[in-house]
């Protein structure tokens, strides 16, 4: 069955039973119709898939179909060799050196002896959220007081595999017990890695150990609370009505607080947020919080890593700071290269490893530039790589990786993709996507006051567009679920002035064009296009403020 709509038709949905194994083989022509099946669903799909990160024009990865006949697996280090010879190391070193490049970092000439400022990572086998969960493990142990790799310890030979906890210092119980900051538009990845690797947020502390002493004031915004502190993040600039962007402001005052009782500090930022495809002022936040770090005794602390030795310490920042670029840290260097050749006047701040307190940044390939699997990027200052919790002489590369086993075809699908495009190519693209971004929230005004002047039902008021400075995302009052099947519109409730809004978004990626938006426009502009009343999912719980 297909759905009808503005003269369009939308695939049917596939079911499990259209694909279901039993004991009995498909025979292969049975097998070769149902693979058809599953190809025309996705290609009426990809033709307008409007509401996620991830860019589909994926030419020229067809030729890497020869490829599938072999597992390249990039076990290990991705700068040292392993014993298996299926790899793909060649390209992933020259993804990363694209990479490095872009976020200005140098990699180290010896990848065995790189320097405190050099750069490492690796091209991950899923998207950002591996490279989150593994920038906030580096983190941890870094702020934890752990044995980095850079340091030396005691009885080395015997001790390769151990995994080394420092001794907290008796003068503060809280030197080496790391606090989280994120904002509430992070990515929901966050808090699961924040769950697996037992790091405390600053509510989930704050109302343990310091209730009532919240250092900022939410009174009034609706925001869920936890002993008078604010639950699910750092406010943003404007609360849900708001760009996205973190509000520095309540940031450096949660950070003073727990700084001035000793904790160690881990803050993420958002270039390119999930839903608002917000860009934190990265540079301004941490010029500002450069000076809570001296004042608290974050910088260039002294740390008794060895409990063999307490003799042997190391010097290490008592900050970290990681870039969830997922969406932006690929695209937003572009942005910044075109201003400066004046293809557009502005540029997203500054967020790379110019700022010397930034300590990781991931990116996720999928998304831009593209990729036909879950991918990405994550890059770390090599003077603060943790120590491989094992050395495994069985692949004879360490395993300073997250995953162990890694996808070789993630850095072909990669490397294939950026050999393809000049920089100046990719520097005209980021100018272009942008454009499409800022004609379709003009339009998007539009419509919304059109459809105020005429009284449209569950629309009189217009449908709040909202789109932020250099943001790819464009969102506005969730339409029906025909319209939100048709283009794949991802859709979000947020807050406003204390009622619950249903939203959805559009995210102009590379393969977006201005006909895909009139086509989507002339859609949301027919009679009852956000009427929801007849949707399953009109009828939802109160957000938990609202109860």
């Amino acid at each position: 069955m297909t759905i009808e709509h503005s003269g369009t038709s939308v695939a049917a949905v596939p079911t499990n039973d259209d694909y279901r194994l039993g004991a009995d083989a498909y025979s292969d022509e049975q097998r070769i119709a149902v693979l058809a099946k599953l190809e025309g669903y996705l290609g009426e799909q990809r033709g307008r898939l409007l509401g996620y990160q991830v860019n589909l024009s994926l030419d020229g990865h067809a030729a890497l179909g020869r490829f599938l006949g072999f597992h390249m697996n990039n076990i290990g280090d991705p700068f040292v060799d392993s014993h298996y010879s299926l790899h793909s190391r060649w390209l992933e070193r020259a993804v990363l050196e694209h990479y490095a490049r872009l976020w200005h970092v140098s990699l180290p000439e010896d990848p065995a002896r790189p320097g405190v400022e050099d750069g490492w990572g690796y091209v991950l086998s899923m998207g950002s959220t591996e490279g989150n969960l593994y920038a906030m493990w580096n983190a941890r142990d870094y702020l934890d007081g752990n044995a980095l790799v850079r340091d030396e310890v005691s009885g080395e030979a015997s001790c390769r595999t151990s995994y080394l906890r420092a001794k907290h210092p008796d003068g503060n119980p809280n030197a080496y017990m790391p606090v989280a900051f994120f904002s509430r538009e992070t990515h929901y990845s966050h808090i699961k890695a924040m769950r697996v690797l037992d790091i405390p947020t600053f509510y989930d502390l704050g109302g343990s150990l310091y209730p009532g002493q919240c250092p900022i004031d939410v009174a009034g915004t609706g925001m869920p609370m936890y002993n008078g502190w604010p639950l699910g993040g750092v406010p943003t600039t404007g609360g849900d009505e708001g760009p996205g962007t973190v509000d520095v402001d309540a940031l450096v005052a949660l950070v003073d607080f727990f700084a001035a009782k000793g904790h160690p500090v881990l803050v993420n930022f958002n270039v390119g947020s999930v839903f608002k495809g917000a860009f934190d002022d990265v540079q301004g936040a941490c010029e500002r919080l450069r000076l809570v770090f001296e004042r608290h005794g974050l910088v260039n602390r002294t740390v008794r890593f060895d409990p063999d030795d307490p003799e042997r310490v190391s010097t290490r920042n008592g900050y970290w700071i990681h870039v969830d670029g997922a969406m932006g840290a690929a695209y937003a260097p572009y942005l910044e290269k075109a201003r400066d050749t004046g293809l557009i006047d502005t540029a997203p701040p500054v967020f790379d490893f110019r700022i010397p307190e930034v300590s990781s940044i991931v990116t996720s390939g999928h998304k831009y530039p593209g990729a036909p699997v879950p991918t990405g990027i994550y890059m770390a200052r090599a003077g603060a790589k943790l120590r491989p919790p094992s050395d495994p002489a069985y692949v004879s590369s360490p395993d300073s990786t997250f995953a162990g086993s890694r996808s070789g075809f993630a850095s072909l699908a990669m490397w294939n993709h950026l050999a393809q495009s000049s920089e100046e190519q990719q520097i005209r693209q980021a100018a272009e996507v942008l454009r499409i971004a800022e004609y379709t929230a003009e339009r998007l005004h539009e419509l919304s006051e059109q459809l105020r002047e005429r009284g449209e039902p569950w629309a009189e008021d217009g449908i709040e567009v909202g789109h932020g400075d250099h943001a790819l995302s464009i969102w506005f009052q969730q339409p029906r679920a025909e319209i939100t099947r048709k283009y794949s519109l991802a859709c979000m409730p947020l807050n406003l002035d204390g009622r619950r809004h249903d939203y959805s978004h559009v995210y102009v990626m590379p393969h977006v064009t201005q006909e895909l938006i009139d086509e989507l426009l002339a859609d949301l502009s027919q009679p009852g296009a956000f009427d929801r009343s007849a949707d399953s999912d009109a009828v939802r719980p109160p957000l938990p403020h609202q109860r």
